[in-house]
């Protein structure tokens, strides 16, 4: 008999059929339900709000077979041993007042939790692990009947600058996590100081990468005549346009091509394209895309803040510049020191223009394949997996 995972993601896993497996959520489920010690996977999605449904409309997919589908609740299997709670309130008014801490409210329902264990029953799952991804969601603890809690800490809400107007809620649901949780994973070790000290079972799972997916594609030498730096990412808070435009105006013969959605700075990011016709915001791109493009890179940047934010955070997009062979200039945040000699690790912008200038300098003396093996395989995302399953080992 394996393992059964009851699993409430950081992410939704409605964002997963249409944005594919790029997260480390998804990468976990992916891999867990390739294991042969595991026998079923159930993904709690993010209820929808009718306020949801009437903005999203018919752009909410459900892939996969119905096997229940009633009017405020369904379950569809999605794999072999995988299957998909979704929920549908008619909230309207409570999501528009709320706004996001309407998730907690809604995760905190007892309908919502009656289902879970209704459908837990009809698929005969009746002892299970809870792996709780988003902190919004340990209300879900409140009345489920696991057999083990693992709580896994992603970024530290307590400093997410988008999060500032549910502040107190957050601190209050660390508070409940630590209360509840069996183990409590992170993708570094920083985040341990959002708990006391007399929480012991705390360890740090680094993010990891698919060594299959990205990897070296076309010639292994770099073409110096037009460099492209590339950045992949959500623009936010946490970038750092200004060095961006400093790298830019001191490199006008080279394209700097940055992707990934706009959820902040979209005015400041307009005149900056405006004024520079080498810095090109692309936006978001398909997953499926992500190797080809960072295979066009001649350097990959990670230029951040440095911040109580960005050192609670794990870049994923670091090894997969090392995994497709992309050597890395990136701002001191967390993660990034001690993985690979081709990272160029910066303390402040200047240094970052520096090292940045030493980098293109030598471009020419790389091999794409010797930066990939410089990324050590123990960051697969296999690997990240059976490092959560010993620490599960542990506890039995």
């Amino acid at each position: 008999m394996g393992y059964n995972f009851v699993i409430q993601p950081f992410h939704d896993f409605r964002k997963w059929e249409t944005e594919g497996y790029r997260t480390r959520d998804a990468h976990f489920f992916q891999q867990l339900e390739k294991r042969k010690d595991v026998d079923n996977i159930i993904i709690i999605n993010r209820p929808l709000s009718l306020a949801e449904r009437i903005l999203k409309g018919d752009s909410i997919k459900n892939l996969g077979t119905f096997i229940i589908r009633e009017k405020f609740f369904s379950i569809r299997k999605i794999g072999e041993k995988s299957y998909v709670f979704d929920f549908y309130t008619p909230d309207f008014f409570n999501v528009v007042i709320q706004k996001r801490k309407w998730w907690d409210t809604i995760f905190r329902t007892k309908k919502i939790t009656e289902k879970i264990e209704f459908g837990l029953k009809y698929l005969n799952i009746f002892e299970y692990i809870l792996l709780v991804q988003n902190p919004m969601a340990i209300g879900l603890s409140e009345r489920l009947n696991y057999k083990f809690l693992i709580f896994d800490v992603i970024d530290n809400w307590l400093e997410h600058p988008q999060m500032k107007s549910i502040t107190p809620t957050i601190r209050s649901n660390y508070s409940e996590v630590e209360e509840k949780a069996d183990l409590i994973i992170s993708v570094s070790k920083n985040n341990k100081e959002i708990f006391t000290e007399n929480f012991k079972r705390f360890t740090e799972i680094t993010n990891g990468v698919d060594f299959d997916k990205f990897s070296v594609l076309g010639s292994v030498n770099f073409n110096t005549d037009t460099p492209i730096i590339g950045y992949i990412g959500k623009i936010q808070e946490r970038f750092n346009l200004d060095l961006l435009v400093r790298l830019a105006n001191l490199n006008k013969n080279y394209q700097f091509n940055i992707y990934g959605p706009l959820l902040s700075l979209k005015k400041e990011i307009k005149e900056v394209e405006r004024k520079h016709q080498n810095i090109n915001f692309i936006g978001e791109v398909s997953y499926e895309e992500l190797p080809k493009i960072i295979n066009t890179f001649d350097i990959g940047i990670i230029p951040h803040e440095v911040s109580k934010f960005t050192q609670s955070m794990n870049p994923l997009k670091l090894y997969e510049y090392l995994s497709c062979g992309v050597p890395v200039v990136s701002s001191k945040v967390n993660g990034v020191e001690g993985i690979s000699q081709f990272v160029s690790v910066c303390s402040n912008d200047d240094e970052f223009i520096e090292k940045f200038s030493e980098l293109i300098e030598k471009l020419n003396y790389y091999d794409k394949n010797e930066v990939r093996e410089s990324l050590d395989k123990s960051f697969s995302w296999e690997n990240k997996t059976q490092q959560l399953m010993n620490e599960i080992i542990k506890y039995e």
